[in-house]
């Protein structure tokens, strides 16, 4: 499968530095309120390992996989609830013009019993992006607090987010960047951890999709900053075959591979 990566932070970091050296105008007010960013741009997709603490047996290959992944998915469905269920209920609102080329989104949704007010601001940038935040209010609890920003490309070829977590003690946890091949099916997007002071400072993962390559169009990698190991996932999304490469578990750089019924297989 062909890897982003290698030109992944090149191209978010030429982005970021873009956006940061520009500032909003506001001749006349535009007619329409930007699009909001794609779901994928902020939303990694965890489908394919789902099911890890229900496997054992001859599945140590996919399960090794599939276990690094769903740590992940635990922790990063945990802390991004809030956040998360607000992006996705923006999408039911409407944007009301503000100034400075700024719109507003404004919503409640309810989370898990509890009663959230989102404010989303979107404004327009020169070059085609857009700047993102988020206020959250929680009913009887926090009040606007900043739980993600971001900058945004128009066509939704990339996306530079820092999302927060505690309401009640609010810090940095995720950088999320996002890039997307327009017109080829080609697409990445890392989490890192960025949160101050704690040994997963640095740590990352990153999924890749690459639509119509062979014979693996899905990836993960997994990065641990304390130890610098990097764990590395490719398979097939139609037949679910794979195969894992991790230094630290298995004491080599080879592939170490299952089959379309997981279990595990001899590499070709």
């Amino acid at each position: 499968m062909k890897k982003l990566s290698f030109f992944f932070v090149f191209v978010l970091a030429v982005a970021a530095f873009q956006s940061c050296q520009q500032e909003p105008v506001d001749p006349i007010p535009p007619t329409a309120a930007p699009e909001l960013p794609p779901v994928e741009s902020f939303v990694m997709s965890f489908n394919s390992f789902e099911d890890a603490d229900t496997i054992r047996g001859p599945y140590q290959n996919w399960f090794h996989a599939a276990a690094n992944i769903v740590v992940w998915n635990t922790a990063l469905t945990l802390t991004l609830a809030v956040p998360v269920a607000s992006f996705y209920a923006s999408f039911n609102s409407e944007a009301q013009y503000q100034s400075g080329l700024t719109w507003l989104w404004a919503y409640d949704y309810e989370l898990l019993g509890t009663t959230y007010s989102a404010k989303l601001y979107g404004t327009i940038l020169p070059n085609d992006e857009v700047e993102w935040e988020m206020y959250i209010s929680q009913a009887g609890g926090f009040t606007d607090v900043l739980w993600y920003s971001g900058i945004t490309a128009f066509d939704g070829s990339y996306a530079n987010w820092t999302l927060y977590q505690d309401g009640n003690n609010p810090r940095p946890f995720i950088q999320a960047d996002y890039l997307r091949d327009n017109g080829n099916g080609v697409e990445a997007i890392r989490y890192t951890n960025i949160t101050p002071n704690v040994v997963e400072n640095g740590d990352y993962i990153e999924y890749q999709e690459e639509n119509g390559a062979t014979p693996y169009d899905r990836a993960y990698d997994v990065f641990r900053a304390g130890s610098g190991n990097l764990l590395e996932i490719e398979w097939n999304s139609i037949g679910q075959d794979g195969r894992v490469k991790d230094k630290e578990r298995f004491q080599d750089t080879n592939w170490h591979c299952w089959g379309s019924n997981l279990m595990d297989v001899a590499c070709p």
